[in-house]
């Protein structure tokens, strides 16, 4: 019985040693290099962020969603897709910078132009 409690004792003793001696060795890890700044300044936004112009789009307000209207806003916006959005229609969160979304009311006009 008492060796079994010395070895429990000697064990544990060891495990705490351990672990102490580990976490000495961890603050002794010299802190990272930090990265050099770029040269050049300030680095020019993506191209894709400037994929879509909902504004050159706006000649598509008040006319009827059709495959004419949506293909007209597309090669006038620069956008590589195009939504057409319906009044209550779920519709995704997410965030596409190079696709035009088409806003219509209840007769099926464009009633808003967004790009994302």
């Amino acid at each position: 019985m008492q060796r079994t409690l010395l070895l429990a004792l000697l064990s544990g003793a060891a495990i705490i040693t351990a672990g102490c001696a580990a976490s000495n060795r961890a603050d002794q890890v010299p802190p990272p290099q930090s990265l050099p700044m770029p040269v050049g300044g300030p680095s020019m936004p993506s191209p894709e962020l400037e994929a879509c112009n909902a504004n050159a789009a706006r000649v598509v307000l008040g006319q009827i969603a059709n495959v004419e209207a949506t293909e007209a806003a597309k090669a006038a916006s620069g956008a590589e897709d195009v939504r057409v959005l319906y009044p209550n229609q779920p519709i995704t969160q997410e965030f596409v910078a190079a696709r035009l979304n088409l806003e219509t009311d209840g007769a099926n006009r464009i009633v808003r132009v967004r790009c994302g």
